[in-house]
């Protein structure tokens, strides 16, 4: 049941509250990084691919495909193999093709590769929860199998396996959960700063706060923003409408724990000249609630929004924190927002309720 308290008028004051409930079951809609990491390991596993090279982010389903690759046909390929994930809505192709130096063949036997391959996968701290195995080697082709204990765990033995010199591509059998669990998206402490030690989980986890923080950032621009992360290094692109804009996005990012660096492909492009349109705070809190109600992630939410000079302040409590970063893009993006003011709570529904 989404429920949807609406404050307005005097600073701050309790004006008329509005129930709005709705009893349809949620839709089977996954959550942007769902799909990101999805996308992730569709881009990995497909043919003439150089997935290492795409980074992926997805922001209300709309995937976007960012980076270089060597010829028109991969950059179709990737847009393909994107399309075929559940639950995105559209592909935003922005790879550019860059033809590649030409290169001497590196000639790794089937057999050395698959060593190799087992010890990279063994070595890795990150997986020590997971159980995943080589099952064959055929002409650079990788067929890994066994078990992850998470959706981030799969996904970083992909990155693994397609790391490694002389492997062509990754195919897989891995058999792992089909949702994220909350800690994938979210961790309380402190991540160690060694490189080493880290899980596509961390990523997923700093990828969120950056997103989280640019959007609570007043004086940062939050449209037509991507973020992705690999191995603690943060990939920030897009458009901003200022240099100081860029400047402020790319500060933001350095502050969020674990980033050990940023790359900054942001294009700052000027805002047109059109006169801006002025909202009344009425007609911004009714848009982010009727975007709200619109959200089916956010069924079993309460949020109580409070709109004064353009400022929507949100607080309240949602299910996990995939949810918080969809109702704060929401509130972010809708016209008219200046600001933003996040007091969201995480509450885990309780097993059994709803």
């Amino acid at each position: 049941m989404v429920t949807l308290t609406l404050l307005l008028a005097a600073p701050f004051a309790l004006g008329q509250a509005l129930d709005v409930t709705s009893d349809e079951p949620a839709a089977d809609e996954p959550s942007d990084a769902w799909i990101t990491a999805k996308v992730k390991a569709a881009l990995l596993t497909a043919e003439d691919v150089p997935a290492t090279s795409v980074h992926v982010d997805t922001v209300d389903g709309l995937v976007t495909l960012h980076g270089s690759v060597p010829t028109a046909s991969e950059k179709a390929n990737a847009e393909v193999a994107a399309r075929g994930v559940k639950g995105m809505k559209e592909v935003r192709n922005l790879l550019q093709v860059v033809p590649a130096p030409a290169k001497a063949a590196v000639a790794v036997s089937d057999e050395a590769l698959a060593k190799t391959v087992s010890e990279s996968l063994a070595a890795d701290p990150a997986l020590a929860d997971s159980s995943i195995t080589v099952l064959s080697v055929n002409k650079g082709v990788v067929l890994v199998t066994g078990s992850a204990k998470t959706i981030s765990d799969h996904l970083r033995a992909l990155e693994d396996v397609s790391a490694i010199r002389g492997v062509k591509r990754v195919a897989s059998q891995i058999k792992s959960p089909d949702s994220f669990v909350d800690g994938e998206l979210w961790h309380d402490g402190s991540y160690d700063m060694d490189l080493s030690k880290r899980s596509s989980a961390s990523d997923l986890w700093i990828t969120h706060e950056v997103k989280v923080r640019l959007l609570a950032a007043n004086h940062t621009p939050v449209y037509d923003i991507n973020v992705d992360t690999q191995r603690g290094t943060v990939t920030l692109f897009g458009v901003v409408d200022s240099k100081q804009a860029k400047a402020d996005v790319v500060a933001e990012t350095r502050k969020v724990p674990g980033v050990q660096k940023v790359v900054d492909t942001l294009q700052v492009v000027p805002p047109g000249k059109e006169a801006a349109v002025a909202e009344t705070d009425q007609a911004i809190q009714d848009a982010i609630a009727a975007r709200i109600l619109a959200k089916r992630q956010l069924v079993d939410a309460h949020v109580v929004i409070e709109v004064k000079n353009g400022i929507a302040r949100l607080s309240g409590d949602v299910a996990s924190q995939g949810d918080r970063l969809i109702a704060l893009t929401v509130t972010r993006s809708t016209r008219g927002v200046r600001g933003l003011v996040d007091e969201l709570k995480v509450e885990p529904p309780k097993v059994g309720a709803r």
